[in-house]
């Protein structure tokens, strides 16, 4: 594929460097496990998966260019957040349906309570993505105190703990 080809497909480098490293199915199909948890808990993981694969440091950058330019800003949101915002809606459309929701909450403040701490653990605060299970498993705790206080926490067993 020669240049000519590469930008009839993508406008900037950076775009194509985004559709490379975040492929356009990045939390663009809503998880439907039969619940609030499971789903939150599907999407946490993609969220950890698509952002172990780049190396180190591309996102970053990246994202610095997203708000550097406009018109790659106004294309990458509606390419990747506006995928991400609608997968979220019907998430929470779907549990304020089976009751486990009194209200939906925001789609665009709870993205940002499931990505932001795994690009701040990631990236800003340079842990291991080997300890990322531990992350996901308290951040999806964390979250879902905070959208569904109701929401009856998963049942422990003991003796698998011990």
């Amino acid at each position: 594929m020669g240049k000519a080809a590469i930008y009839r497909r993508h406008a900037t480098k950076q775009e194509m460097i985004f559709d490379v490293l975040l492929p356009d199915q990045f939390l663009a199909v809503a998880p439907d496990l039969g619940s609030l948890r499971a789903d939150l808990a599907a999407i946490l993981a993609e969220i950890a998966d698509s952002l172990t694969l780049p190396p180190q440091g591309t996102v970053p950058g990246l994202l610095a260019d997203v708000h550097a330019d406009p018109a790659l800003g106004d294309r990458f949101n509606e390419k990747y957040l506006g995928a991400q915002l609608q997968t979220l809606t019907e998430v929470l459309d779907r549990a304020t349906a089976r009751g486990e929701l009194t209200t939906r909450p925001d789609p665009a403040t709870l993205n940002a309570l499931l990505v932001g701490p795994v690009f701040a653990w990631l990236f800003l605060l340079s842990e291991s993505p080997g300890q990322l299970p531990t992350l996901t498993a308290t951040l999806l705790d964390a979250t879902l105190a905070l959208i569904s206080p109701d929401l009856p926490a998963p049942e422990t067993n003991p003796a698998a703990n011990s």
